[in-house]
């Protein structure tokens, strides 16, 4: 389901805007969706440059214990239709869950099937509305009249607007990581393109302890393999219950520190997890009121047991990690890498050496490991991207980062600020790269109200 877009479309062969969406994950693919159901007659066109469309990185796994980590429930594509999952699932003949939690792969399948609507919907019997390009924009200069999108075949698609729909950043190189490690086959740098592990890889370090790091322990999980997670604070995620649970409400306001000790007190006399979720209905505005310095004191002081608590597993996925430890196969340790090198075994072949400090320790210990597979997560500062796209719109100004470098400056209608501070009409940025404006803003129950709105938006100011 691909075709290559023509170098410079005739503006007047539509008779709506020309829109770039680029990245075609959940992000991109529901604001193609509502796109083309609120402007009709505009040209779209749905940019990836990944194998697949309409699945991104998390939803291209196949593994079985790759499930979601929120409910069936509340996992619709569409805020206002909660049942379109399920009903999907009813037409389905296969598929796999664990309780009401499905597997990631499956949901992946479900995101394919509303691309395949959408095409349909927008073909008019002659020509699609809505193309979809196989291709890596590597760049967006601003024209007269909109963008000139660059692609890395060479050719250049001219739009009216462009959506950033990029996803996550790529993952950042941990500290302590030699540059010959990194350059080694036995590190890993980034687990989902495709990581493979030796058949005699036995001992294996996974620098972070989040999600990421269970995905990739129970993906490669084998009874002769044994895992050391490490991570600052040694936090692993915590679990869902099997059951839905009934939320407090209660309205937090206050700073960082004022909000944990209100959160503390309401999980007296609640479950916690009810707490977390009731907690994450002010997240958005508690984020906005917060100063600069206060969103940095959170980031950095408080942000790791948020992420702990918010982001948890499916019951099943969390009773295979604590079994891997029981058992020995994984086990989890707080600390900081201090340095890593290549040493050579007895017979030739080569392990890596780590040297790491336990937290609230002096005194360093080296773990000798057949391989190193990064599991930190994406790039916490976007200036420090290496994508083409990311660094040629911060250096030509046509985009900024915000204040935390969680991502790309926007307003509260996602335009994309300019390096001056202006939002711009014509550049809008969705998903992660709008966690600094709006932090919670990384999962289906939030992307999904996002696209929504940035559709009715643009429709707004399209005509």
């Amino acid at each position: 389901m691909s075709s290559s877009p023509s170098r410079r479309p005739d503006k007047q062969a539509a008779s709506g805007p020309r829109i770039a969406i680029i990245g075609a994950g959940f992000s991109g693919l529901l604001t193609a969706v509502h796109l083309s159901r609120r402007l009709p007659e505009a040209r779209l066109w749905l940019i990836e440059k990944a194998s697949r469309f309409a699945e991104g990185a998390a939803y291209a796994t196949r593994h079985a214990d790759h499930v979601l980590n929120v409910r069936l429930g509340n996992m619709s594509a569409f805020p206002d239709d909660p049942d379109h999952l399920s009903r999907w699932l009813a037409t389905q003949p296969n598929w796999s869950a664990q309780g009401l939690f499905i597997t990631r792969g499956d949901y992946g399948r479900y995101l394919r099937s509303i691309l395949a609507e959408a095409l349909a919907e927008a073909s008019d019997g002659s020509a699609s509305r809505l193309t979809l390009v196989h291709e890596e924009v590597v760049g967006l200069v601003r024209e007269p009249a909109g963008w000139s999108v660059s692609l890395g075949s060479g050719d250049a698609l001219a739009v009216d607007i462009a959506v950033l729909a990029l996803g996550n950043l790529e993952p950042a190189q941990p500290a302590g990581i030699s540059d010959a490690v990194a350059a080694s086959d036995r590190y890993v740098a980034d687990p989902w393109r495709g990581a493979t592990l030796e058949d005699r890889a036995r001992k294996v370090l996974l620098i972070g302890s989040s999600l990421t790091m269970v995905d990739v322990a129970l993906a490669h999980a084998r009874p002769d393999r044994s895992f050391t997670a490490l991570s600052r604070r040694g936090l692993a995620p915590r679990a869902h219950k099997a059951a839905d649970l009934a939320l407090p409400s209660q309205t937090y306001r206050g700073s960082p520190v004022a909000v944990l000790r209100q959160a503390r007190k309401a999980a007296l006399t609640s479950d916690w997890r009810a707490v977390t979720d009731d907690l994450r209905k002010s997240a958005r505005d508690l984020w906005r009121a917060w100063s600069a310095g206060e969103r940095r004191r959170f980031l950095i002081h408080l942000r790791p047991i948020w992420d702990v608590h918010r982001h948890r597993l499916a019951p099943g996925v969390a009773n295979r990690m604590h079994a891997m430890i029981a058992s020995g196969e994984l086990s989890i340790e707080a600390g900081r890498i201090v340095e890593t090198r290549i040493i050579e075994t007895v017979g030739g072949g080569e392990r890596l050496s780590v040297s790491w400090r336990p937290r609230g320790r002096a005194r360093s210990r080296t773990l000798s490991v057949d391989a190193v597979i990064n599991c930190t997560g994406p790039l916490g500062d976007v200036a420090e991207s290496r994508i083409p796209l990311i660094q040629g719109l911060l250096a030509t100004g046509s985009a900024r980062a915000d204040t935390n470098g969680l991502g790309l400056d926007v307003d509260d209608d996602c335009r994309v600020r300019d390096a001056d501070g202006a939002g711009q009409d014509e550049l809008y940025a969705i998903g992660p790269m709008t966690r600094g404006a709006f932090w919670e803003v990384t999962s289906v129950p939030d992307i999904r109200i996002q696209a929504a709105d940035l559709a009715a938006t643009i429709a707004l100011t399209s005509l």
